[in-house]
Formats: C-alpha cells, sequence, structure tokens
C-alpha cells in the first residue's frame, strides 16, 4: 500500500456587516470594504465549504508542494473549483435537438450560419461579416440580449 501526504481545504466564511453613507453605490462598496476592513466586527458563519485537495504527494510526511503547486496534479473534481462545466450540443440534420450542460452553469450560444428563410433583423454579425442566428442555451444565468432559445 502506498503513503500519499494530501493538504486539504476548506473555505470558512466571516461576515462584517458595517453602514456607510456615499452619494453612489460604486462609493458605498469601496467605503463598506475599508469600514469592514478597519473594524473588528468580524463574525464567523456557521456555514462553510466543502472540503477540496490543495495539494498532494507520494510518500509519507513529505511536502505536497513544489514551486506553489502540487507535485502531483489534482484531479478537477477534487479541486476547489470542481469539475469544469461539460457542454455537449446534439445535433442531427443540422438542426440543434438538444444542449446538455453538467457540472455547474454556463453560458452557451450556438451560431447557425444556415440563415436561408430567416428574418433578416434576427441576424447577428460575426467579426467575418458572416451573419448567423445565435440561439441562446445558458443555464442559470442571465440570458444574452436578444437572443433566442434553440430547439
Amino acid at each position: 500500500m502506498t503513503a500519499w501526504t494530501v493538504q486539504c481545504g476548506t473555505v470558512v466564511y466571516y461576515a462584517n456587516t458595517v453602514t456607510v453613507e456615499a452619494d453612489t453605490l460604486e462609493e458605498a462598496l469601496e467605503k463598506a470594504i475599508k469600514t469592514a476592513n478597519a473594524e473588528s466586527g468580524w463574525e464567523r458563519l456557521d456555514e462553510c465549504g466543502f472540503t477540496f485537495i490543495d495539494a498532494v504527494a507520494e510518500g509519507a510526511d513529505v511536502d505536497p508542494w513544489r514551486d506553489f503547486a502540487s507535485v502531483l496534479p489534482v484531479p478537477p473534481h477534487f479541486a476547489e473549483r470542481g469539475a469544469p462545466p461539460l457542454v455537449t450540443v446534439i445535433t442531427e440534420g443540422g438542426l440543434v435537438h438538444d444542449v446538455i450542460i453538467e457540472n455547474g452553469p454556463v453560458r452557451v450560444t450556438i451560431r447557425d450560419y444556415d440563415t436561408e428563410g430567416a428574418d433578416p433583423d434576427t441576424l447577428d454579425m460575426d467579426t467575418n461579416g458572416e451573419r448567423f442566428v445565435r440561439a441562446d442555451w445558458s443555464t442559470e444565468l442571465p440570458p444574452l440580449p436578444n437572443a433566442g432559445r434553440g430547439g
């Protein structure tokens, strides 16, 4: 059996609620950060993040860090950010039939350059001047402006 040295981590959240006066939202947010950092009113929130892997190395009691990175690569599903989103676009006969999104919200747009019969007022143009129909399949994010849901 192999020994492994693994540094685990978790995010612990603290909060400091402050009141500031300002003329704009931007100014209020800047003042709030300065005020919160200057005060001692920080309280630990009950909820913390999940446990993830920061670094790993083979061997017992070895330093799992080398050059500010894990000695061995941490598989994405164990890392702090988790597995990256995966988007699968299913097409048949030139039509998008489905978009399957796994591992979190993403912004997805599909460009259809087969614009025959499309209303010219609804077409977008790419950087090469080619016109296309845009379909927005984004999940849990505000949709892009002027983008219809494909199907």
